[in-house]
Formats: C-alpha cells, structure tokens, sequence
C-alpha cells in the first residue's frame, strides 16, 4: 500500500473511532481504541488523553492504564503516573493493573511500607506474576522481615527459576539469619544460571566464608578448610570478571588469611609408622601450607590498598595478615627503635581515622614493644572506657609483666562489660591455677572450659587439658574434643601432643597414648632453643612415654626409655616408679628394690603429697617381692606421722592386719577425723577388725571374738558404713550368732576374711 492511501485509511480508522466514541462517551473502549491508534501514529499527547479518558470510565481496563503510564514512563511524569495509578486504584479495588504499577513505583521510591500493601493487594490480580513476588520480597526485605522476604523471593524463583536478583538476595537474607547451606546453595544457583555475574560470585564466596567460621567454631577444621579453598578460588574467579574492583581483591584475601589460620595438620599417614623424618616432613608441610595461604592473602590485601588507599580497614587487615606471618616465620624483632611491618599498616589505617578505637586495640596487639602495646590499649580505653577488647589486652600485658592484681582487675572488667569474649576468662583461668585456695583449680578449669567454647584457639585447648590433668577432668567429653583439635591445629606445639597422650591415657587406649608422647618427643626436637631450654619438658615427655609403655605390655621398652634418661642424668622421681614398675614386671626384683631405694633416698625434696604416694608405691613393690616383712620394715623407717593418702593408709592397715607379731602400728589413727575420708577409714578399720581376729588365741580358727569386740566400737562411730556392718554380721555368723542378720545392711558375698585381706594387701597404688 503507497503512503497517500496508508495515509488516508488511517484517517479514516480516526473518524470512525471518533464518531464511535461520539456516540457512546460513556464507553471506555472506543476511547482505548482511539489512543492505541494514535499512539501508533505517534501523536503521544492525544494518545495520552484518550488512555486517561478511558481509565476515566473504566479504572479496571488494564491495557488502557498499562498504556498510559509507559506513555508517562517513558515521558519522565513520574508524579503524574503515580497520581493516575492511585485515583485508579482508589475508584476501583479490582483495578489490580495500578496496585501493581504503584507498588512498583513506590519501590522505586523506596517506601517500602506503602509498597508492600500496593503489591500484595495487587498479587491477588496477578498471583503468578514473577516481578511481584520479587518486588515483594525486596519490600520485605528492606524492612527487616526477613522471613517473609525469603519467602516472597522463594516464590519469585518457583515462577521463573532464572531470577538472578531474587536468588542473591535469597542468599543474603540466609547469611544474615545463620542458615549458611541454604545460602551457599543460592548463589550456587545464581552462578550457574549467571556464569557471568560477578555478584553472584562475590555472594558464593562471602557465604563460603561464613560457613567457614561456623565450621571453625564447631571444631570442624578440614570441612572449614575445604570450604575456605572453594571460596578462595571463587574470588579469584570474580576478580578475572570486575578487575580492579577493591572488595572483591580484599574479599579473596579474607578467605586466604581464615585457610592460613584454620588449615588442619593431617597424621593418618604417621600413624602408620613413628618415623620421625615422616613427622617433621608432615608438620613442615602444614607449616608451609598455612604460610602460603598467608603470602597470598597479603599480596590481594596489597592490591586491594592498591585500589583504594583510603580505605583504613584494608591497612588494618594488611596488619593483622603481616603479624601472622611474622608469627609463623618466627621473625618478630624485639628492637624497641625498629617498626616492624605490622606496626606500620597499623598506624596507616590510624592516619586516616585516629579516632577509631578498634584500630588503637589492632595496634597494640600487633605490636611487640611493651610501652607502645600499653600506651595503645590506654588510648583506645580513653575513647571508649567500656571496650572490652582494650581491657582484656590490658590485662594480658599486666600479667606478663607480673602485676597479678592489675591483670585480675582488668579481666573481671572485660568480663563484666561482654561475657562472651574469650580471652578474659583464659586469663582469669591462668590466674586461679596459681592460687591454693580450695576450689581454686575447679575455678580454672571452668573459665578456661567457658573460654575455649567461646573461642578455640590452640593454646586455650592446651590450657584447658592441662589444668583438666591437675583436677582429674581428663575423661571429660569437652578435654578430649578440645585437645584432639589442638592437635590439628597446633602440631608444632609438644604440649598438645603430651596432653593428648594424658588423655588417650586416661582412658586406657595406651597405643594411642604411645604415639601421641612419641610426636611429643619429635615436636621438642623442632623447637629451636639449646637442649638446656627443652631438657624438663623432655624429661615429662619421657616419662610418660615409658608409663604408657608399662601399661601397654611393653615393660622392655620402657625400661629402655627410663635407662635412656638415667643415661642423660635426668631420671626424676616420677622416673625412678615407672622405671622400678617396668624391672618389676620383667621379674627384675633386686634391681626394681635397687631403684625403690633410691625413690627413696630422695624423698625428703619430695612435696608431701608425692612423697606419700611414692611411699605407698614403695610399700607395695616390696610387699610383691619380698612379702609382708620387707614392706612392714620400710614402713617402720616412716618419720614421725606423715599425712598418709588413702592407698597407702589402707597398705599400712592390710600389712598390720597380716602381720603376726602385731609388732607394727598405725601411726596415723591419731590423724584428725577431719583429715581422713570417711571411706578410707572404714576400709582401715575394717582391716584392723581383720587383723584382730587373725591375730586372737581362742579355741575358735580365726579368733574372731577380738575383731568382734573392735566393730562393734567402730560401728558407733560410723553408724551408717555398710561395709563395717557387713564383717560385722559376717563375724557374727562365723561366731554361732545365727540372730546377726539383723545387723547387718543385707546378704552379702563376702570373701574369706584371710583372702580379702590378701587381696587388700595386694592393692596396687596407680603410677604417676
């Protein structure tokens, strides 16, 4: 068709609709017909005014209105599309086209209230509606309902799986709420629905970060660790898509220096064998690793300052990366005129916001010279008296110059002002394992417990095993998570391996305890220092070396072990019991005396407490080997009235009970009551009621009449022990005294009375 004719039906097509809406003005649709034909014709202005005179008429006509307002749109009349979307939608609920393109402009507008109404009315018209649900959950989710706006995008992604936005923002709302898998998966799904997003890529490697922590937290380390490379690699990747984009180059440093901090220490391949080149290898290998991982992060930290040298917290971040890397190439100076690199950036990041109290607390715990480390924290304190952070760091620096009190005082107050910082309740820990108060070392141990799960840092798991040695919480379920990771986090330290081995020990998985001091003794070796620096730590190592070896069945071993340090000239005391035990089992009896002898030669540089429990060993070994008389002789060589522990009270109670002559005494009944258990001295008077009727000369095979006559005085004593009342009835019944079963707390299956003394005699007091 040529332009004339084109033309002329095209005004033709305009009369007719004229004449049509002459003659029904009330009639919407002729007025539609009219704009779409002169919007076609490209008269915008008369178009307009025939789409508003048909909304006019009819406000639920949805095409007329969609058209009128992309003819605003596109006009740049944002306030007149906006008041022709609401006079619509006031005249007509059902008018869901204007709900919708209101809701839409008031999230343009950021009225995030006024939008969320407009869109959920406007869903009801338009329930499949993609665009909506996901205008409604940025609505939702700029208001803080995170809920709902994982919902609403939820519903967005179901409709048109190929919703990017909807998929990121999903996964940030998951991050923010702690559902870390949930996240990760959403931006896996934007990646692979966007390959070529770089916000996708920036959010994986964010929620991988953060899964990361939480892993750490929960003690899970290779699962952190395995995470933590996937993110890394996948900031790379989005580096190679924005280039010099500083979050992103400062992100991919985040995840290297949390791999150089987290990276576990793998031995299954050692365990396999105890060579020590394997050992050192393995650990040098991991010591590399998280060294690696370090350099990388401060080369991005590097180009990230690079990109924006205004950016204080990147210097703070390149300080923090460069003291752990110092740390590991154990290179700190300790010149106090040198600034070390860490120093440097630090002061950097406090040019540009001197007022930043968190970068005053960075500074002094990076810094190595005292003054600067107090001078630090006291600034940041004086910007903020209430930073927890600076008063914990304050206390550990008055602690190690030996201000006791100034350090507990600073402590209480980092605990009072934020409970849930970790290093407060360390320090309060080491404080109270000094002190000998009671309950004092119950206190340490529940702080560094309390510590530990806030935060777990190797030195405070092997804190917290060491104290549990010293209560007896090694069987504890915590100490053995704990120690375990302090092993695959600090393999280089000995103290871990040590304490692991305290802890395998304990519950009687030796072999596992043998391997654990050998790796022990291999990490001593590592550590740089004269032999003089390592000489008692090897000492405590080898020596739990050879008990575990005792234990295990490998008497030969550790005789071995113990000869090497009589060698060496540093066999102690504790020594000296497992050695005399090992020569013992070996059926070496007159050198295992040999060495009891010298046990006790030293016994008088001994604390009294493991003076009587070398006493009760040396009791007892002579008691296997040379019988009843050779212990009841050592025991007569006792000075004055030692404060007894209970194995070697209920030794010296069975050895007088067997000894025929009664020429030997209890010297420590005299103790105070309030000095012995109650058990202990059940189970000793029941021995001397034993004793006494062995030792008595009636017609009756036992003589039974005295240790009656004995129980019978003790049982006002101790009323309510069931188990004097049981020799008692069981002496009774062995009198002709059929009527004692009253007497007794109920049937029991006693032992014959010589047997059960035998069997006493032959108590065994544990090793050291």
């Amino acid at each position: 068709m040529s332009a004339p004719a084109a033309k002329q039906g095209a005004e033709e097509e305009a009369e007719r609709l004229l004449a049509a809406a002459k003659l029904n003005p009330n009639d919407g649709g002729h007025f539609r017909s009219l704009g779409h034909h002169y919007a076609r014709a490209g008269d915008a202005q008369r178009a307009a005014r025939c789409y508003q005179r048909a909304v006019a008429l009819d406000p639920d006509d949805a095409e007329a209105g969609e058209a009128l307002c992309d003819l605003l749109d596109a006009e740049g009349k944002e306030s007149l599309e906006l008041a022709v979307c609401k006079e619509a939608a006031g005249k007509s609920p059902r008018a869901f086209w204007a709900f919708r393109r209101l809701g839409y402009l008031q999230v343009h507008q950021k009225k995030w209230s006024d939008a969320i109404q407009s869109l959920q009315h406007s869903i009801r018209g338009y329930p499949t509606c993609a665009d909506l649900w996901e205008a409604l959950g940025l609505a939702y989710h700029r208001l803080g309902m995170f809920t709902a706006a994982v919902k609403s995008y939820g519903r967005a992604i179901e409709l048109d799986s190929s919703r990017v936005f909807a998929l990121i923002e999903s996964g940030n709302i998951q991050l923010m709420l702690g559902y870390f898998r949930k996240g990760v998966e959403q931006f896996r799904s934007a990646v692979e629905m966007a390959p070529h997003n770089h916000s996708a890529y920036f959010g994986l490697a964010s929620a991988l970060l953060a899964w990361s922590k939480h892993c750490v937290t929960i003690g899970a380390f290779t699962w952190a660790a395995n995470l933590l490379k996937e993110a890394s690699e996948t900031a790379k990747v989005c580096t190679s898509l924005t280039g010099n984009l500083s979050c992103v180059w400062k992100l991919h440093a985040d995840t290297q220096l949390a791999l150089a901090r987290c990276s576990p220490w793998e031995d299954r391949h050692i365990k396999r064998g105890m060579d020590e080149q394997n050992f050192k290898a393995s650990v040098l290998q991991w010591r590399n690793t998280c060294l690696s991982a370090a350099n990388s992060a401060k080369l991005s930290y590097q180009r990230a300052l690079r990109l924006t040298p205004w950016e204080a917290n990147i210097h703070i971040d390149t300080a923090i990366c460069l003291d752990l890397i110092c740390t590991m190439e154990e290179n700190n100076s300790v010149d106090p005129i040198v600034w070390e690199l860490p120093e440097k950036m630090s002061l950097g990041g406090l040019m540009l916001e001197p007022v930043n109290k968190d970068f005053w607390v960075t500074l002094g715990s990076v810094s190595s010279n005292q003054a600067l480390k107090q001078h630090s924290l006291i600034r940041a304190l004086q910007l903020d008296t209430s930073l927890s952070e600076a008063w914990a760091y304050l206390g550990k620096i008055y602690r190690q110059s030996g201000h006791k009190q100034l350090a507990r005082q600073a402590f209480d107050r980092a605990r009072s002002i934020d409970p849930s910082l970790a290093l407060p309740w360390a320090g309060m820990s080491a404080e109270n394992n000094h002190q000998s108060r009671a309950g004092a070392v119950n206190e340490s141990y529940e702080s560094c417990l309390r510590a530990v799960q806030i935060l777990p840092l190797p030195e405070f798991q092997i804190g917290l095993g060491t104290i549990a040695a010293c209560s007896g919480e090694l069987l504890s379920p915590q100490v053995l998570m704990a120690v375990r990771q302090a092993v695959q986090r600090a393999p280089h330290y000995p103290e871990s391996h040590n304490i692991n081995g305290l802890v395998s020990e304990v519950r009687s998985d030796f072999q596992s305890a043998i391997t654990s001091y050998q790796h022990a003794k291999f990490a001593l070796d590592m550590v740089r220092g004269s032999k003089l620096d390592n000489r008692y730590p090897f000492v405590d190592v080898s020596v739990n070396l050879a008990r575990s070896l005792c234990k295990a069945g490998l008497a030969t071993d550790a005789v071995c072990e113990c000869e090497e340090l009589k060698t060496q000239g540093l066999l102690n005391v504790d020594g000296l019991q497992v050695y005399a035990l090992a020569l013992w089992k070996l059926g070496r009896h007159d050198e295992a005396l040999s060495i009891s002898q010298n046990l006790a030669e030293n016994l008088s540089n001994m604390k009294q407490e493991s003076a009587t429990g070398a006493l009760g060993f040396i009791c007892t070994l002579a008691y296997n080997i040379a019988g009843k008389d050779s212990a009841a002789s050592v025991i007569h060589t006792l000075p004055g009235q030692p404060s007894y522990n209970r194995e070697l009270k209920f030794i010296i109670s069975a050895l007088d009970a067997l000894q025929p002559s009664k020429r030997f005494q209890l010297p420590h009944l005299s103790t105070p009551p309030r000095l012995t258990s109650y058990d202990v001295m059940s189970e000793v008077h029941s021995n001397i009621a034993l004793g006494k009727a062995f030792g008595g000369e009636s017609n009756n095979c036992l003589g039974v009449e005295g240790g009656l006559s004995y129980l019978k005085k003790v049982l006002h004593m101790y009323p309510d022990c069931s188990l004097v009342r049981n020799h008692l009835g069981s002496l009774l019944l062995s009198s002709g005294d059929w009527t004692a079963s009253h007497k007794a707390v109920g049937p029991s299956r006693t032992m014959e009375p010589r047997c059960t003394l035998l069997a006493c005699a032959c108590y065994f007091p544990k090793s050291t």
